[in-house]
């Protein structure tokens, strides 16, 4: 007598990419010259002929806000809403009448590209999400349940241009940060760029130009603030959050009168997804600024004073893989600084 074979059915959405995101979800990286792209399939196995019309695989990306204040007794809920993109694919399958799937195996692959140059990089905070998801549904009908598998991706869009060249080949490409501490000591801080991306070392540098008043550094901190808005019909919200902070004690150079110095601090700016890449939107808005903050004496008589410099930055992903960015280069970048 023959065993008779259980019913089965098995719904899978595949997305392979070479890296992974928060959570082991599938990481994809893109730029406006190289567009990221979620890329899979979805197969359906059946070993009987089962209840079912077609397979729909859904794609969206989907920014969403929310948060809730007190008024009195009243509790006032803001929620907004903006679908950057919404992609549908019809997966057909055979059937043998409606509404009843043949038995068999079925594929379908899919190819849903991203606008790195309109879209927002993934992240998820306490009041704001940004989220790209694939949904894969076979459609049955009631009092059947729908069979659905999604996955979400990590989506980082990169502002970067293609490498053509190292990036550090002459000063005029730097960023540079001028003043006078107490309206005697001229300064200049650098950075290479004000475009930095989730993960890279920055060189910052503080030089202090000659001048009758020595400046003595007794200590210092580099600070990462992100800044955030998010507004919505009738309501605004706004907070900030210290990204990084690096205290710096010794090292200092001894400063003499009408003679410059200089200080190169090489700071690692955090990756994913500790850091959220800076956004634009009319519905959520996220800066950032790097500060420099030094408690130094002045003077032969060491008059106390502090000085800060705030340099506004624009984070982004990293450039697609196998397109390492920037080529840099320490001894090069100081080189450049020489010459300032």
């Amino acid at each position: 007598m023959t065993q008779k074979q259980e019913n089965s059915k098995e719904l899978k959405l595949s997305i392979p990419t070479p890296g992974k995101g928060p959570g082991d979800v599938p990481l994809v990286i893109g730029a406006h010259d190289t567009p990221g792209a979620i890329k899979g399939a979805v197969s359906f196995e059946c070993n009987y002929d089962c209840k079912g019309s077609n397979i729909i695989i859904k794609y969206t990306a989907l920014a969403e806000v929310r948060w809730s204040t007190k008024s009195g007794n009243k509790t006032i809920h803001y929620r907004g809403r903006h679908l950057y993109d919404k992609k549908i694919v019809q997966m057909t399958l055979q059937h043998t009448q409606e509404g009843k799937v043949s038995a068999g195996k079925y594929l379908c692959p899919f190819y849903f590209s991203i606008d790195a140059m309109y879209m927002p990089s993934s992240f998820v905070g306490t009041y704001a999400w940004m989220t790209y998801k694939v949904r894969a549904t076979l459609v049955r009908k009631f009092p059947s349940v729908n069979l659905v598998r999604e996955q979400v991706v990590w989506v980082l869009n990169s502002a970067l241009p293609r490498p053509e060249r190292p990036l550090i080949d002459t000063p005029t490409q730097m960023t540079r940060y001028k003043g006078v501490l107490m309206k005697t000591v001229p300064y200049i801080c650098i950075i290479p760029s004000n475009v930095i991306y989730l993960g890279q070392q920055v060189p910052i540098t503080i030089k202090i130009l000659p001048a009758e008043s020595p400046v003595q550094v007794m200590s210092g901190v580099i600070k990462l603030k992100q800044y955030t808005t998010l507004n919505v019909r009738g309501g605004e919200k706004s907070n900030k959050k210290e990204l990084l902070n690096v205290t710096l004690k010794d090292g200092w150079p001894q400063a003499e009168a009408r003679n410059s110095w200089q200080r190169t601090i090489v700071v690692p700016i955090p990756g994913f997804p500790q850091v959220t890449p800076s956004i634009s939107s009319p519905m959520i808005t996220k800066s950032h600024i790097l500060k420099l903050i030094l408690n130094a004496k002045i003077g032969k008589n060491g008059h106390r004073s502090e000085l800060r410099v705030e340099m506004p930055v624009t984070i982004t992903g990293p450039r697609p893989a196998g397109e390492p960015y920037p080529s840099f280069d320490l001894h090069r970048y100081l080189a450049c600084v020489d010459k300032i």
